[in-house]
C-alpha cells in the first residue's frame, strides 16, 4: 500500500512519509513499519554467516559486496519498471551520493567481515544508533527524545561489553591487531551507513520514496560494476567450493537492504529504526553458535567465556529497542 505523506513543520527535509492513525506519522504514533528492521535484522546476520563462509574459501569482499549489489539492482529496477518509476534527471546527483554512501558502507562490511568474526563485527556496527541520532539532530535540527538518547547510550554500552569479551580469548590465528582493525573498519562502515540513513530519510521524503529508492538502488548497481576488476569469477567460486554461499549472501543481504531501505525512505523515524535493526547484534551472536557448522565459520572456536560476554552485550541491545518503541 503506497503511504502519503505527513510534511512537518519544524524542517521541510526531514520528513517521515506516511499517513496512519488520524494523520499522526509512524514514528510518532505507530510502531508498525519498525517490523520491517527487526525481519532486516536477522536476514542481515544470515547473509553475513554466509559472506563469511564465502570468504574463509577464499572468495573476496568485493564479490560478495558487487553480487549483493546487483541483485539489489535488479530488483529495484523491477520494482521501478512496474511500480514506481524512477527520477528525472535532475535529481539524480542526491540519488548517486547517497548511492556512494551505500556502496562504500556495503564494502566496508564486508572487509570487517574477512578480517574479523561476524559476533564480533556485528554488534560494533551498532554504532550507528549514536550517529544516527548525532546526526538527525545536527544536520536536520531536529530535538531527539530523551528516550532515544538513553537507548543509544545504552547501546554504546552494550558494544563495550562485546568487545571486552574479545581480549585474549581469539579463537587461534586471530591477534589483538585484527581485533582492533575489526573494529575500527565496523565503526567506519557504521559512519557511512548513518549518512546513507539520514541523507535517505531527507531525500527520500523531498524527491518520493519509492521514486528515490528504485533511482538509489540502480545507481548503487552501476557504481558497484566498477568494482568488477577485483570480483571473482562464478567459475572462481565453484573451484573454491563456495557458489552457494556467495548466491545465498547476496540475496539475503539484498534482501535485508530493501527492508531497511524502504523503512528509512517510506517512513523516515532512522533513529529508532536503528535501533531496532541492532537486534542484528543479538542474533550474531546466537547464529553464530546454532548455524556454525552450516556457515562454515569458525566462531565456534572461541571460548564460552568470549562468546557469553558477546550475548551479555548484545542482550543489552535488546534493552535499548524495548526503551525506544516504549
Amino acid at each position: 500500500m503506497k503511504c502519503q505523506r505527513v510534511i512537518r513543520r519544524e524542517h521541510p527535509a526531514f520528513v517521515p512519509v506516511g499517513k496512519v492513525n488520524g494523520g499522526m506519522s509512524p514514528g510518532e504514533s505507530s510502531s508498525i513499519h519498525l517490523l520491517l528492521p527487526f525481519f532486516a535484522s536477522i536476514l542481515f546476520v544470515i547473509g553475513a554467516l554466509f559472506a563469511k563462509s564465502s570468504t574463509v574459501r577464499g572468495v573476496s569482499p568485493y564479490t560478495n559486496t558487487f553480487t549483493a549489489n546487483f541483485c539489489l539492482g535488479l530488483i529495484w529496477v523491477a520494482w521501478g519498471g512496474v511500480r514506481s518509476g524512477f527520477l528525472p534527471p535532475t535529481a539524480w546527483g542526491p540519488a548517486l551520493l547517497v548511492s556512494t554512501f551505500f556502496v562504500l558502507g556495503q564494502l566496508l562490511t564486508y572487509l570487517t567481515f574477512q578480517l574479523g568474526d561476524v559476533s564480533l563485527a556485528t554488534p560494533i556496527l551498532g554504532v550507528k544508533i549514536i550517529l544516527v541520532a548525532v546526526f538527525s539532530s545536527v544536520l536536520f535540527e531536529r530535538p531527539i527524545p530523551g528516550r532515544i538518547w538513553v537507548a543509544a547510550v545504552l547501546a554504546s554500552i552494550g558494544i563495550a561489553i562485546v568487545q571486552a569479551g574479545g581480549g585474549g580469548t581469539q579463537r587461534p590465528g586471530t591477534s589483538r591487531r585484527q581485533v582492533g582493525l575489526t573494529v575500527l573498519l565496523a565503526i567506519l562502515a557504521s559512519t557511512l551507513y548513518s549518512l546513507f540513513d539520514v541523507s535517505l530519510q531527507a531525500f527520500g521524503a523531498r524527491h518520493g520514496g519509492e521514486k528515490f529508492l528504485s533511482t538509489m538502488f540502480v545507481g548503487v548497481g552501476a557504481l558497484s560494476c566498477l568494482l568488477l576488476p577485483w570480483t571473482d569469477s562464478p567459475r572462481t567460486w565453484k573451484k573454491l567450493g563456495a557458489g552457494q554461499a556467495v548466491v545465498l549472501a547476496g540475496l539475503l543481504m539484498a534482501g535485508q537492504a530493501v527492508l531497511i531501505s524502504y523503512a528509512l525512505g517510506q517512513f523516515g523515524d532512522a533513529t529508532r529504526v536503528n535501533i531496532v535493526y541492532a537486534l542484528r547484534g543479538l542474533w550474531s551472536v546466537v547464529l553464530a553458535w546454532m548455524l556454525n557448522r552450516l556457515a562454515a565459520n569458525p566462531e565456534g572456536r572461541h571460548s564460552v567465556r568470549t562468546m557469553l560476554f558477546r550475548l551479555v552485550g548484545a542482550a543489552v541491545l535488546l534493552v535499548c529497542v524495548l526503551i525506544a518503541m516504549a
